[in-house]
């Protein structure tokens, strides 16, 4: 019989286990899902307690609830001693409601998008957003409530970072384009006591924005405008920083550029604009969650994608910019800065 014989017997597969963990990797997911939505993390805070007592709390099945907690204990979300559980430290800090870098509305975030993934294939070969089709004309306030308490989850955790690689030093008014619920302004201007900080969104967004704005007690020097950041200008000299944050991956080149020739109308000579992006490599293969989140946006926009920092550069050097500079984060993404000459 010709050929090779593809039957391995007797052979060890170590590499098939790496296909195997990313075949069930939603098993992982839809785990630490189900424990955030029964809020399972701030109950055992209450105290170490039992399957028995947990499943009553979370009024659920006592022989499927021990399952669940076991299956958090294996993914290091809880520890397990004498039949009695405990969060672990990153629960502690992370899954906890009422903590300052509380998780809890992102992953609630992430476990909404399981339906659009699972239509990859669809958008795939169609080349259009599953998540378009037959949309309200009105944006959903509970949907519009997630989104932003989401974004406010995960810029809490990286404000700090984020303002400690801004030098704002001598700035006394900065613009935050799409700011959504204002985590940047309001630690950046808690940071800089002299800053005043405009947050511009959409009326709609807006309405969220200043509630937490009136949280942080901090609106006599962060305020909002209300906009279209494709549709409206945002003024002409004066701002000394603008932070353009989580917003160019929705739209296309032609688009970014556009925002970014306005934001340089509305800086003051000597200005900067800070980008904060997830920023490709130069294959657009890496980093991992970039080239992911393009993915994201492929199925969740019209146009949007993940970019390069050839990309970015190009953009801010055609909008008038220069000294630009890139400053990687350690949370997964990176500032792009240039300036005003």
């Amino acid at each position: 019989m010709k050929g090779t014989d593809t039957r391995m017997t007797g052979t060890n597969h170590p590499n098939a286990d790496y296909l195997l963990q990313l075949s069930c990797g939603y098993w992982k997911s839809q785990v630490l899902f189900t424990a955030v939505e029964f809020d399972i993390f701030t109950i055992i805070n209450q105290g170490t307690l039992t399957a028995k007592e947990i499943s009553q709390a979370i009024r659920a099945n006592e022989r499927a609830t021990e399952m669940l907690l076991n299956a958090l204990v294996s993914l290091d979300l809880l520890t397990k001693l004498e039949g009695y559980y405990t969060n672990s430290s990153l629960s502690n800090c992370y899954l906890i409601k009422g903590n300052p870098f509380y998780l809890g509305d992102f992953i609630h975030h992430f476990h909404n998008m399981t339906d659009t993934w699972a239509m990859l294939r669809e958008t795939i070969e169609t080349g259009d957003p599953v998540t378009l089709k037959d949309l309200p004309e009105e944006v959903d306030p509970h949907d519009l409530r997630d989104f932003i308490t989401a974004m406010h989850n995960m810029a809490s955790v990286k404000a700090e970072e984020l303002c400690s690689k801004i030098d704002l030093q001598g700035a006394t008014t900065l613009l935050d384009i799409a700011g959504g619920p204002g985590t940047y302004a309001i630690a950046l201007a808690k940071a800089n006591p002299r800053l005043r900080a405009v947050v511009f969104d959409l009326e709609h967004t807006i309405k969220l924005t200043r509630e937490f704005i009136a949280a942080a007690q901090i609106e006599d020097r962060v305020t909002t405008q209300a906009g279209n950041c494709l549709e409206d200008t945002f003024g002409k000299n004066v701002y000394d920083a603008i932070l353009v944050s989580n917003l160019l991956h929705i739209y296309n080149p032609a688009n970014n550029a556009l925002i970014l020739k306005k934001c340089r109308d509305a800086l003051k000579n000597c200005g900067q604009i800070v980008i904060h992006e997830f920023v490709l490599d130069e294959t657009r293969t890496h980093p991992q969650f970039a080239a992911l989140f393009s993915l994201n946006m492929l199925i969740g926009t019209q146009e949007g994608a993940s970019y390069s920092e050839t990309e970015y550069r190009a953009w801010l050097t055609n909008a008038g910019f220069e000294d630009i500079k890139r400053i990687d984060l350690k949370s997964n993404s990176t500032l792009i800065i240039g300036k005003k000459r």
